[in-house]
């Protein structure tokens, strides 16, 4: 029997109407990038006309920057008015259905005075339909109202009520009192739950630290439904001080489940069949990760691309079960050496490639040729051997692969590659692997990834299976 959850007790045991805090990962559900998606996706639609040295200010600043910051260098690089069309060319959401998430929500509403969301676009008003009236303006009227939905960060039908630049950021957190009041009153006087939202959302911990700011050694009693995965002690500790109960759940299946026993008459709630359990492509997966970059070639981001992997790693369920080991700098004696001391289920190579082979790291620049790299792959590769995938990723490593006969799944790229969808294939390859999808599948989920990073970019990875030609 599973242990009691008290706090998963409680909350369906209230009887004081919610207010629902309903996060970014629903419209994400829906297929919509996230804030720091949608900053990568404009910098990578440009002005024709933007010098490349602004070209890598912006992408760096939309990878990793501070987010405000990052929309407010786009908006004046593209200007207002365009800045305002590509904004809602990514996040118009007319033909898309709100996902099984919002039409479980949905049931909840006799228990629901109000919702509190930052997304732009339309999807909770959709499933809710006329359930809900929607401000984009603080009113502490709400507070003795019930029906409403708050959208803190705008409407994407109102471009003037967008928060996404500083400027707006400020507007909305300095210039406006009603805000701080509103908050207040919300955090202090409202019973909270907290839905689709992760611990590491920008979004929700500023919302975490403005309840533990507000509340002092007194907090009110909030809940929140997190990824268990994502629940590490530091999270717990910081929920725990701002009065939040923290009530986690493995996936999707059982967050919908949770949500439908929080509804007044569960057994009504439709759910969506289960999906069934993933699991990685074998116990134990062993990678190689092989990075050579010389110093008389052009620099790429091999130190991003190691670290986008071993962070899709760390997200995986069964992160325990994947191993990886890197090997930087490489020459061909280093990927060999490698090979012959351990073996691994995949070699993933990060470098540069041109038509005659791959290029490692020799003090110079070396290419290495195809028949060569084949060879010894081919003299590991399964079912002799453990090799089951070898990943390309440098530019033209299709010719470069073509010898490799024994290896059952390659992965090879046609051709010249843009370096950050090159980046963004590494991550969803690695992200779906870690998700226990099989090769295949993480070839398609990297392609897409690659695709939404840098549209209309240099890249095309290939698959290469037993049969190709």
């Amino acid at each position: 029997m599973a242990p009691t959850n008290f706090d998963l007790e409680d909350l369906r045991n209230l009887r004081t109407p919610l207010v629902a805090y309903i996060g970014p990962e629903l419209s994400h559900a829906a297929g919509f990038p996230s804030r720091r998606e949608l900053a990568q996706l404009l910098a990578a639609a440009l002005p024709l006309d933007t010098p490349p040295s602004r070209r890598r200010e912006l992408a760096e600043l939309a990878e990793s920057g501070d987010l405000p910051d990052a929309f407010t260098e786009l908006e004046r690089e593209f200007s207002p008015a365009r800045f305002g069309r590509e904004v809602e060319r990514h996040l118009r959401d007319e033909g898309r259905e709100p996902p099984a998430l919002a039409s479980v929500l949905v049931h909840l509403a006799p228990r629901l005075q109000g919702v509190v969301t930052p997304n732009l676009d339309r999807l909770l008003e959709r499933a809710f339909a006329s359930q809900l009236v929607a401000h984009t303006r603080p009113n502490t009227d709400l507070l003795h109202r019930d029906g409403w939905l708050l959208k803190t960060n705008g409407t994407l039908l109102e471009r003037g009520t967008w928060v996404l630049t500083r400027e707006q950021h400020d507007r909305v957190r300095y210039g406006d009192p009603l805000w701080g009041q509103m908050l207040r009153a919300l955090f202090i006087g409202k019973p909270m739950l907290f839905v689709a939202t992760t611990p590491t959302d920008p979004v929700f911990d500023e919302v975490v630290t403005h309840v533990r700011a507000l509340a002092g050694a007194a907090p009110p009693r909030h809940f929140a439904l997190l990824r268990r995965a994502e629940l590490s002690s530091t999270a717990r500790t910081k929920l725990d001080a701002a009065g939040i109960a923290a009530i986690p759940y493995e996936d999707q299946d059982e967050l919908l489940e949770l949500l439908a026993s929080l509804a007044p008459e569960p057994q009504r709630v439709p759910l969506p069949p289960r999906q069934p359990p993933r699991r990685p492509p074998s116990t134990g997966l062993r990678i190689l990760f092989v990075s050579a970059n010389p110093m008389d070639s052009e620099r790429l981001a091999l130190d991003r691309e190691l670290r986008v992997i071993r962070e899709a790693i760390s997200r995986a369920a069964a992160r325990e079960q994947i191993e990886l080991e890197a090997r930087t700098a490489a020459c061909f004696a280093d990927l060999s050496r490698a090979l012959l001391g351990d073996r691994f289920d995949l070699v993933h190579i990060a470098s540069h490639g041109e038509q005659m082979g791959i290029i490692l790291d020799d003090t110079r620049s070396v290419s290495v040729p195809p028949e060569e790299l084949a060879g010894l792959f081919d003299e590991y590769a399964a079912p002799d051997g453990r090799l089951r995938c070898v990943v390309l990723n440098a530019c033209w490593s299709r010719d470069a692969s073509g010898p490799i006969a024994r290896v059952p799944t390659v992965i090879a790229m046609d051709g010249p590659v843009d370096d950050r969808a090159a980046l963004a294939f590494a991550e969803g390859f690695y992200d779906a692997i870690g998700a226990g999808c099989d090769f295949a599948a993480a070839h398609r989920e990297g392609q897409r990834r690659a695709r939404c990073s840098v549209p209309g970019g240099a890249f095309e990875a290939q698959l290469l299976e037993p049969d190709r030609p």
